[in-house]
């Protein structure tokens, strides 16, 4: 009888051991996936896997032909700009005044020179410690607008302030206590800062203004920025002398013939402008 056959090494029944794990989780594992596939589906599930669907499909379709959206046109660009630039220049009219008929000097340089005087007495009149320290502080400007003359008989000027507090102050003390800087000489007066269509609105309530006053023979209405107003109390200013001669631009003579009780205005306190 032969010899006995050698025991097996500890690292050998290791590895049948291991093996045999093996095999029984293999087992194990295909045991569950065929129960789980036997198992209806849940409708979260089914969801979820029509969404990978769809997507591998789009990916599909995107690979082939990619989804764009149409370039935007020029049309487009240009209002778009237009509009940040309109944002921009109404931002800083917010912050300007405009001092209407306020003549001009030979030069440009004496002009400057007497705006600048001009708006000093006025701050001064005004005695308010805020406005003078802006002044002071050289935080209003002022320059003619168009900064070309050309043809025009006296260009508006324009008084440029850092913030639009500060403004509206300013045209509040001018409205409430008529400084003599202003109102000393005829036809001058200030205003806002007032954007295009609000221009197109002022020269209407202005050829308003004017067809009514003539009328009626005195100065009841006039203009306060863009709004036609109706001055406060009974008696009423005569006209100038030259009123009736000094009609506004745009003006047509049948306004006269217009019912001057039939418009809508607002009441003031005498702190707006005749026309």
């Amino acid at each position: 009888m032969g010899p006995p056959p050698p025991l097996p090494s500890r690292s050998a029944m290791a590895c049948a051991k291991s093996s045999g794990d093996a095999a029984k989780i293999v087992a194990l594992l295909e045991s569950l996936h065929a129960k789980i596939d036997a198992m209806p589906k849940c409708e979260c599930n089914t969801l979820r896997q029509e969404l990978v669907d769809l997507k591998r499909s789009l990916d599909k379709t995107t690979d082939k032909q990619p989804l764009s959206l149409p370039a935007p046109t020029q049309d487009t660009y240009s209002v778009v700009k237009r509009a940040l630039n309109d944002a921009s220049t109404y931002a800083e009219k917010a912050k300007r005044a405009v001092w209407v008929g306020r003549e001009e000097l030979s030069t440009p340089d004496q002009t400057t020179s007497a705006d600048q005087k001009a708006i000093e007495s006025l701050c001064e009149e005004l005695n308010d410690p805020h406005i003078s320290d802006a002044l002071k502080n050289g935080q209003i400007q002022h320059h003619r607008h168009p900064h070309e003359k050309g043809d025009r008989k006296r260009r508006i000027l324009k008084i440029a302030f850092t913030d639009e507090k500060t403004r509206d102050k300013f045209l509040s003390l001018c409205r409430s206590s008529r400084p003599d800087t202003i109102t000393k000489t005829p036809g001058n007066f200030v205003r806002r800062d007032l954007c295009p269509y609000e221009l197109d609105l002022e020269r209407k309530a202005r050829i308003d203004a004017y067809t009514m006053n003539c009328k009626l023979g005195a100065l009841v209405y006039g203009i306060r920025d863009e709004k036609l107003i109706k001055f406060n109390g009974s008696n009423s200013r005569p006209l100038p002398s030259d009123y009736a001669n000094r009609p506004p631009r745009g003006f047509n003579n049948t306004s006269l013939n217009a019912n001057p009780n039939d418009t809508s205005t607002s009441t003031a306190n005498g702190s707006g402008t005749k026309a």
